[in-house]
């Protein structure tokens, strides 16, 4: 693999590990992008110095994003894979059910807190403070509501 691709790589796994993503699926990610024409598992498997089970493992992660497909090509018994090269659409898939997980997460904890009763009169400062958390999450959640209008704007 040449150095500007090895560079590039690098960068894509580094920005997508600060997005909490695995180091792997964008390793693959990337070497598929940047790549001519679609690759099988074990030419993936080489360029990056990784065995066919992870690289099969993290194929199928990125296929349930929607971030690479299957092609088949004439005389080839197995499948090749490409880049779905909608890096935008991807990102902001990915971030949207982030959120979404992060949001189902928080809101039942918070409402069990405000439930439990423990909050007396002198935790008036935590109650304003809950009560402005679920504000925050309520525009979070008018911001996934209105998420497709707003994806159409960035295409």
């Amino acid at each position: 693999m040449d150095r500007a691709k090895e560079k590039l790589i690098e960068l894509a796994v580094n920005l997508g590990e600060s997005l909490g993503l695995n180091r792997t699926v964008c390793q693959i990610y990337a070497l598929l992008y940047l790549s001519d024409h679609p690759l099988s598992p074990t030419e993936i498997g080489k360029s990056l110095g990784m065995s066919k089970g992870n690289v099969s493992i993290n194929l199928r992660i990125l296929e349930q994003w929607n971030a690479v497909r299957k092609t088949w090509k004439k005389g080839y018994t197995r499948p090749l894979y490409e880049a779905n090269e909608n890096i935008e659409e991807i990102v902001l898939d990915k971030l949207k059910t982030g959120i979404e997980k992060r949001i189902n997460y928080v809101k039942p904890v918070l409402e069990q807190v405000k439930k439990d009763g423990n909050l007396k009169h002198q935790d008036e400062k935590i109650l304003k403070k809950l009560d402005r958390i679920e504000k925050i999450i309520s525009r979070i959640e008018f911001f996934l509501e209105n998420f497709e209008t707003i994806k159409s704007i960035t295409r």
